[in-house]
């Protein structure tokens, strides 16, 4: 027995040692010894996974690259709109699944440019970049400031901007093969811009719920049994009390001290922002010899014009060089810069020598810089020293309200240690509203603060949170008065203009039925419009992507009014009453009257179809390579946030 397990033991360790060694054989040291500050894998692409081991080849997809995929995609809509998502609301919308999405499709695309042997040289990444107009200043050329500025504006790094500009160029290599022109076939053209060129003229009436003014009161029963059948309509909402600190830079403003030595110095330093520098309108004439420059000054000094006397020297017709007017800021720092705005007007009475030759300068203009005093910038120069020293401040401050209130466990004990303030609300909603419905919870953190507040127990602190403003707050909900469901006693009035407005819709919508078919019965609508005391209108010619709100045709109305026969009339609901719209027109497009514009659009539709085959490329290279997302592992990634 004793030499059975000598044996197994060997054994087991050889297993061991064995699967180690090819574990370094095919991962490498550095990596086997880098997988542990890795992050986590949700996805990958290609490859087989080897039981024990894991994927062997292929590409993985990273819980951080989904991150920061998702975290781009509530930065755009931030950008768009002005306001971003909070994340449980994101993540209800299914936002991460589409970044996962999209992160997936740039692995593929990654692994099928390796596949395919596709490379990207350094200087056709640069190339690209300094073509792209965005990044091109006033004179044309690629401006270095504008493009950083401009990454930073959209939040990417300049090395997440090169991966990304590598890959489309790499991706454009790769889709080369699909040819736009002439995709779509020209019967299909003809009959899709046929379809949305149409235009149609039609008459409308609105009919308003209004129209009904004889609404009964409701009996006890009905309204009793109205009540009991909507009773979620009049629940009154859960209501809070709470109590907050908010730390901000305003807390700690008054503990900025700016000397006058330091306004002084930061005004030198931004002086071009407080005024207008000096500009001078120049033209020069250029010579590879100080002599030559010497002989053109002096024929000019002589009566001669400078273009006839750089011609007579140097032979060249084209030897006088515009500049126009520049700054100095403008011009090479150096010599030339310095003798030009060192010159009088008129030609200057020696050569200025530069590493590119000689230059003679002709001065025609100058015009004065200005500059604001420093006395009246000097308040906003202190106010933005103050700005910039602040947020060093205020983590401390911050700081030292957790340390405080690391001790005191008690935000009110921590705010008076610190002098800072502690504010209340009385009983509001989820909303922020109190119980007349009136917003009293309001400015840039509100939203913040709600749902702090509506996420801590009765009685409880919640931890000290950041917004997206760079500001600090604790909140403590002290008081929780919970929802409930209302007696009808005390809504009545409620529950009877409610029952009230169903019944007045209802009645207003008989009405609309009613006219309806009195107007496909033959009835003009000028009419139909007299009988119910109301106007009929003529809307502009629409497309059905347009619509004309002033005649009441809106986008759902247009739908309508695309589905209809001429002279036939339907109603459209809308939220206080209903739209009749009548069919009184159709204007077909002409294909040869709008030749052009039906060029256009056939190259429109060629790139759709171009565009619609890329796609099913890159789902045929995902089907042929494989994508195995960790669901669980994709999960985790957004816990903490839902």
């Amino acid at each position: 027995m004793n030499q059975f397990r000598k044996y197994a033991r060997f054994i087991v360790l050889s297993i061991l040692f064995g699967m180690l060694i090819i574990s370094f054989g095919l991962w490498g040291v550095g990596d086997m010894l880098k997988a542990v500050g890795r992050s986590t894998e949700v996805a990958h692409v290609g490859g087989t996974k080897l039981p024990l081991y894991g994927w062997v080849g292929g590409a993985p997809v990273y819980a951080t690259e989904v991150r920061e995929q998702f975290n781009r995609q509530l930065e755009a809509i931030q950008r768009q709109t002005g306001q971003r998502p909070e994340q449980e609301q994101a993540l209800r919308y299914g936002l991460h699944v589409r970044a996962l999405e999209e992160t997936i499709q740039r692995a593929v695309l990654d692994y099928a440019v390796r596949e395919f042997g596709l490379t990207v040289s350094d200087e056709e990444v640069r190339a690209a970049i300094a073509r792209n107009p965005a990044f091109q200043g006033t004179g044309g050329s690629f401006d270095p400031l504008l493009y950083r500025n401009r990454l930073q504006q959209a939040r990417i790094s300049e090395a997440q901007f090169v991966i990304d500009m590598r890959r489309e160029i790499a991706a454009s290599q790769l889709f080369g093969v699909v040819r736009a022109d002439g995709l779509a076939p020209v019967s299909l053209r003809n009959d899709v811009f046929k379809l949305e060129s149409e235009k149609r003229t039609a008459e409308t009436i609105y009919v308003p719920d209004s129209i009904v003014v004889d609404v009964p009161k409701p009996t006890p029963e009905q309204l009793n049994t109205y009540f009991e059948a909507n009773k979620a309509k009049f629940q009154v909402p859960e209501f809070r009390a709470f109590s907050y600190v908010m730390i901000t830079v305003d807390d700690v403003e008054s503990q900025v001290a700016v000397t006058s030595d330091a306004l002084r110095q930061e005004y030198e330093a931004r002086s071009a922002e407080f005024g207008t520098p000096e500009k001078r309108d120049v033209d020069q004439a250029m010579t590879d010899t100080e002599d030559k420059a010497k002989a053109i000054i002096a024929a000019v000094q002589g009566g001669k014009s400078l273009e006839d006397a750089a011609k007579e020297v140097t032979g060249n017709a084209d030897g006088v060089i515009k500049l126009g007017p520049v700054t100095k800021k403008d011009l090479p720092p150096g010599p030339l810069a310095d003798g030009i705005f060192g010159l009088p007007e008129g030609i200057a009475p020696a050569p200025i020598q530069s590493p590119l030759g000689w230059h003679i300068v002709r001065v025609n203009k100058i015009e004065a810089g200005k500059s604001v005093p420093f006395e009246e910038v000097k308040e906003k120069l202190e106010k933005d020293l103050k700005a910039q020293q602040a947020p060093d401040l205020l983590i401390k401050l911050v700081t030292d309200f957790e340390r405080v209130l690391g001790k005191t466990q008690s935000m009110k004990a921590a705010a008076e240690d610190l002098g800072l303030k502690v504010r209340t609300y009385e009983n509001v909603d989820a909303r922020g509203q109190d119980a007349a419905g009136k917003q009293v919870v309001i400015g840039p953190a509100a939203s913040e603060l709600m749902q702090a507040a509506f996420s801590t127990r009765e009685g409880a602190e919640s931890e000290l949170l950041e917004t997206q403003r760079g500001e600090y707050f604790i909140v403590r909900t002290d008081r929780i008065t919970p929802a409930r469901t209302p007696a009808l006693s005390e809504v009545e009035a409620k529950v009877v203009e409610a029952w009230q407005g169903e019944e007045r819709r209802k009645l207003a919508d008989e009405k609309v039925k009613a006219a309806v078919e009195k107007a496909n019965a033959g009835t003009d609508f000028t009419t139909l419009a007299q009988e119910l005391g109301l106007e009929a209108r003529i809307a502009k010619p629409v497309t059905r992507f347009e619509a004309d709100a002033g005649n009441y045709l809106s986008q759902p109305v247009v739908v309508e009014l695309f589905k209809l026969a001429p002279d036939k009339t339907q109603s459209v609901r809308t939220g206080s009453g209903s739209v009749l719209v009548r069919l009184k027109s159709v204007e077909p497009p002409d294909l040869t009257k709008d030749k052009d514009q039906l060029d256009r659009f056939g190259k429109q539709l060629d790139t759709m179809v171009a565009n619609d085959l890329i796609l099913q490329l890159i789902a045929a290279l995902r089907a042929k390579y494989g994508v195995t997302v960790d669901e669980a592992a994709f999960q985790a990634t957004f816990a903490t946030q839902q």
